[in-house]
């Protein structure tokens, strides 16, 4: 997540859906893998390359809840729009945040303070700039803020918190994009590719979530919240849709 990025239509999307895991009395704990911008990013004159950020939300898609719309609209419109703006509106009631920027030297110490700030929290939303780490960048490498590593995943996981995940779209087909992340997450974390769920916003940029339920009673609750999401307003609109890839079935929790 970048600052300026605050209030666009992936946040509309995102929080709609954290809300909708509260609903279902999930406790959440936010981190923003909060990076500043590459240079490579920026042209000579310090302007960005892509104006990812100028997405707002297009007025036909506020009746979703048009009291979110209105107030990400006009933290978008500020002009100093930032992650900080988000928390202190409390769209996620009692949620936790983490907004420390991600670095490269210091990555573990990073994760570690993250996992102490976010501990109890039922899930554990991931907002990486970008997604799930790919084979073409390195640990170490200056874009590796932009990612989140699975072993990170799999820390909250094992001690017992599910965690949602952020995953702009690559363009690989559907299935074997969906294919390629849930296998790899069932390879590190331990939980079951038909026990990973997942939740598509596809409105200007396609942006996925993926959830890795720690438990089989987390797992219910989260299916129950995309589905809801599905079905409902957002579904209607076309702001979200469930893809076809089957990454939910019979629970495999013991």
């Amino acid at each position: 997540m970048q600052d300026r990025y605050a209030g666009d239509i992936g946040d509309y999307g995102k929080i709609g859906l954290i809300r909708a895991l509260q609903s279902q009395g999930l406790s959440i704990a936010i981190n923003w893998y909060l990076v500043e911008p590459l240079d490579v990013e920026k042209k000579a004159d310090g302007t960005f390359k892509q104006e990812d950020g100028k997405y707002l939300i297009p007025e036909k898609l506020k009746n979703c809840d048009s009291v979110l719309a209105a107030e990400l609209t006009r933290i978008a419109m500020s002009g100093h729009r930032s992650v900080k703006d988000l928390e202190k509106a409390e769209f996620v009631p009692d949620a936790v945040y983490f907004n420390e920027p991600v670095t490269v030297l210091d990555r573990i110490g990073w994760h570690c303070r993250a996992m102490e700030t976010l501990k109890g929290a039922d899930v554990v939303f991931v907002d990486p700039d970008n997604g799930m780490l790919v084979k073409s960048v390195g640990k170490k490498s200056a874009r590796s803020i932009k990612y989140t590593f699975y072993e990170e995943v799999r820390d909250y996981v094992q001690r017992g918190q599910s965690v949602l995940i952020y995953n702009h779209r690559c363009r690989k087909q559907e299935a074997q994009y969906f294919h390629e992340i849930c296998h790899k997450l069932q390879e590190i974390t331990g939980v079951s590719m038909t026990d990973i769920l997942k939740i598509t916003f596809p409105k200007c940029s396609v942006r996925d979530y993926l959830a890795v339920p720690a438990s089989a009673e987390h797992c219910e609750k989260i299916e129950i919240a995309f589905i809801a999401m599905n079905q409902g307003i957002w579904g209607k609109t076309g702001m979200c849709r469930i893809p076809s890839f089957p990454c939910s079935g019979v629970n495999s929790f013991e």
